[in-house]
């Protein structure tokens, strides 16, 4: 059954509205037509079947017939704080880390950040951000989006929202001997905060600033990895460790 995110505030008693290239998507390319029936997800953990009343040139709606039981999401929440990246590759990891299972995500601006942006960009950027979540978590069969946010933070305020009893890491190049098992020992953590640098990597004020909040500095192995695949190489290895991999 073709499967659907349909935000929260898109639902109203047992009816649901279907917007934007949903629309072109369900109508011109599925060619689905009212009495058929779909699957929606809000995002928050629900998933539903759901039966077409209403398929137009510019909205699609439905009646929920039934909820599903949700996929369980992994015992451990990962918050993932990315420094951004070049190019579209911000983007692709994010889409990766969704697929693996992560919690949250928090674009960074970093002393060594390439990408620079304007004040009124943030916003639209962020909004694509957590429309590519959505996408990704859609793709992959969750039905929980991850939250991408909130706007671009600094380092400094990233690490102070982190909850005290979460893990905290910091992955740095300069780091060469502890990894991650020498921190996490036979513990398991049900939150777990990443830090992972931009390509030209952490400043050493910057690794001060996480240190103070309770980071643990750490490495990935001999191998310098690229900005681009640490985070993948990180969560996976997490995921294994105490999530549902």
């Amino acid at each position: 059954m073709r499967r659907f995110y349909v935000p929260p505030e898109n639902f109203s008693a047992d009816r649901v509205v279907l917007s934007g290239e949903d629309v072109h998507h369900i109508r011109s390319v599925l060619r689905l037509r009212a009495g058929d029936p779909i699957c929606v997800f809000d995002g928050q953990g629900r998933r539903y079947q759901v039966q077409l009343t209403e398929v137009s040139r510019k909205e699609v709606a439905g009646v929920v017939v039934n909820q599903e039981p949700a996929r369980l999401e992994s015992p451990v929440a990962i918050h993932l704080g990315l420094a951004l990246l070049k190019g579209g590759r911000f983007e692709e990891v994010m889409r990766q880390a969704v697929q693996l299972g992560v919690k949250t995500i928090h674009p960074l601006q970093t002393e060594r950040t390439v990408v620079r942006m304007a004040p009124r960009q943030v916003a639209s950027r962020v909004g694509r951000w957590q429309r590519i979540a959505g996408e990704a978590a859609k793709q992959c069969g969750r039905d929980t989006v991850p939250t991408v946010g909130p706007g671009i933070q600094k380092l400094d305020d990233f690490c102070a929202g982190v909850p005290g009893e979460a893990l905290k890491l910091l992955f740095w190049e300069d780091e060469e001997k502890r990894g991650i098992r020498e921190v996490t020992g036979s513990s398991t953590p049900s939150d777990i905060a990443v830090l992972i640098g931009p390509e030209g990597g952490w400043a050493s004020a910057e690794v001060e600033t996480a240190v103070r909040h309770g980071f643990h500095t750490l490495s990935l192995g001999p191998r310098i990895l690229r900005a681009e695949t640490a985070p993948i190489a990180v969560i996976a290895i997490l995921q294994h460790d105490f999530g549902d991999l």
